[in-house]
């Protein structure tokens, strides 16, 4: 009786953990795929969130279609938000994988504030201070806020490819 109330509770949670993954895997909106022009703000105008907003509005249209807006009042397709976290060396040493690497997440949200899709990305090739062997910067030539904006522009582009597909 024990082993199959076990195998009946194992089965319920696989069951909510496979739905529950779904759920967090949306698909992009087929709209996303026609943003040509957005206004990128950090979400955090003191925090981390600076650096990595920097970095992405001067990538935006090297890696994607998309121009980055810096006029205040002209129109755009999109508004992308970025939230940051680079956590200290000390925590990149002792927590490793586990929380210690730097990760960013973008918010793309419509001009009149629908959220259009999100999501988030990890730069695992920090786990040294800057100059060190093993760096961001020694290895690839660019800084932690820069590789988490690349990360991020990335995974917008496969979205927005993903998104091209559904139309």
């Amino acid at each position: 009786m024990t082993t199959t109330k076990t195998i009946k509770t194992t089965t319920v949670a696989a069951v909510i953990l496979l739905i529950a993954g779904t759920a967090g895997a949306a698909e992009p909106p087929s709209t996303l795929a026609t943003v040509r022009s957005a206004r990128v703000l950090p979400v955090d105008e003191l925090g981390d969130d600076v650096g990595v907003a920097r970095c992405l509005a001067d990538h935006l249209d090297d890696l994607t279609p998309i121009q980055a807006v810096t006029e205040k009042e002209a129109p755009v397709d999109a508004v992308f938000k970025v939230s940051a976290h680079l956590p200290s060396t000390t925590t990149k040493v002792m927590l490793g994988v586990m929380g210690g690497s730097p990760s960013a997440h973008l918010f793309v949200e419509g001009p009149d504030g629908t959220k259009l899709w999100d999501d988030g990305a990890k730069y695992r090739r920090s786990m040294m201070q800057q100059g060190q062997l093993g760096s961001s910067s020694g290895d690839t030539g660019k800084s932690v806020e820069c590789g988490l904006a690349d990360e991020l522009l990335n995974t917008l582009r496969d979205a927005m490819r993903k998104a091209r597909s559904k139309k």
